[in-house]
């Protein structure tokens, strides 16, 4: 049996005015990224340019003018201006209406007391989200992914488990990276995207592929190792001056796992998109921490009561994950087998095989 002293205290679960206060939530929050994405394709204007006598259209996409002509003034040209700028004012007003009801339903989530993800974490979630590389460059591995695997099961695990005053994001170098970029302006560094949610953030010192804020708290970019100790991998998302990523054996078994993307809610009662590994990856890979050697003892205790915490929150709530070999093939088998005997001890043991 699973021992629920091991991992602190049973997860709470929610209440159904709970439960309906973060779908209405999500819903608010899925609307709102969709037409701030939509936004972005009006950035700058359209206007008339003169050129050798006769205007033509220009569509400039920042705010340092550049942009391209899309050819002389004519009936469709003048169509072209006029839609760009209803739909302009259209997306305008819906964001604003969108940023009211986000507001109102913030002081819900609050009286509800579904808050559960620091400021801090939520405010580098949405900045990652709006600038299009959370999911398909980054996701959040450690402690803060169980804020993903609570809200996904719809319960509050014990907090000692979830306390951590730093942020891993793990980055996937075999995806393409696409940052936003204005114009032919190279694309922002992760470093200068951090800096949206809190302009505090600096590189730390000694430590390039760490960012710290002035409270304390720290981002850390990581990589897996290269399977080839000799090759030589890219280590910064942008140029000169940004973070390098540390290169951290068996992170290529999170990097290659199915990707898990959950709507959570930051402690200022405002959602944000959170995307982490599969939830088993997640459990299986813990589960193996807590068994290394050369691992910190004050770390392995920790890892193990996050690795069963979370093949709980699979067992008793989340039936769609099942452990199978197949589907986790990215993990070695005999470290699939090996967790797999500490999962089998769940009260309510999940299929595994």
């Amino acid at each position: 049996m699973f021992n629920m002293k091991e991992n602190h205290l049973q997860p709470r679960e929610w209440s159904d005015n709970q439960r309906r206060i973060f779908i209405d939530a999500v819903q608010l929050y899925e609307a709102h990224i969709a037409a701030f994405r939509e936004g972005r394709s009006y950035r700058g204007g359209m206007h008339w340019k003169k050129s050798k006598g006769k205007e033509y259209l220009f569509r400039s996409t920042d705010r340092f003018g550049y942009g391209k002509s899309l050819g002389p003034r004519s009936s469709a040209t003048e169509k072209i201006i006029q839609e760009f700028r209803k739909g302009k004012e259209r997306n305008k007003s819906r964001l604003a209406t969108l940023k009211d009801r986000l507001k109102e339903q913030a002081r819900f989530c609050r009286a509800a007391a579904i808050q559960r993800v620091p400021r801090i974490v939520a405010g580098v979630l949405r900045v990652l989200d709006q600038y299009g590389v959370l999911g398909r460059n980054l996701c959040v591995i450690g402690t803060n992914a169980l804020y993903a695997y609570e809200a996904a099961a719809g319960v509050f695990v014990d907090r000692p488990i979830l306390a951590t005053q730093d942020m891993d994001l793990l980055w996937d170098i075999q995806s393409r990276l696409k940052l936003v970029a204005e114009g032919d302006q190279p694309p922002p560094k992760l470093l200068d995207i951090l800096r949206k949610a809190d302009r505090s953030f600096a590189r730390h010192k000694g430590q390039g592929f760490r960012a710290v804020n002035k409270e304390g708290y720290l981002v850390d970019l990581v990589k897996p190792e290269p399977r080839n100790v000799m090759a030589l991998e890219p280590r910064r998302m942008g140029e000169d001056g940004d973070l390098v990523a540390a290169e951290i054996r068996s992170l290529q078994w999170l990097v290659s796992s199915p990707k898990f993307t959950q709507i959570v809610v930051g402690d200022d009662g405002y959602p944000a998109a959170m995307t982490c590994p599969d939830p088993r990856a997640f459990a299986l890979h813990k589960i193996w921490l807590s068994e290394r050697a050369d691992r910190d003892p004050l770390k392995k205790k920790r890892d193990r009561h996050q690795g069963l915490t979370v093949a709980y929150l699979i067992a008793r709530y989340l039936p769609q994950f099942r452990f199978n070999a197949e589907e986790l093939r990215m993990i070695p088998k005999k470290v699939f087998d090996r967790a797999g005997q500490e999962i089998f001890k769940l009260d309510v043991p999940p299929e595994f095989g």
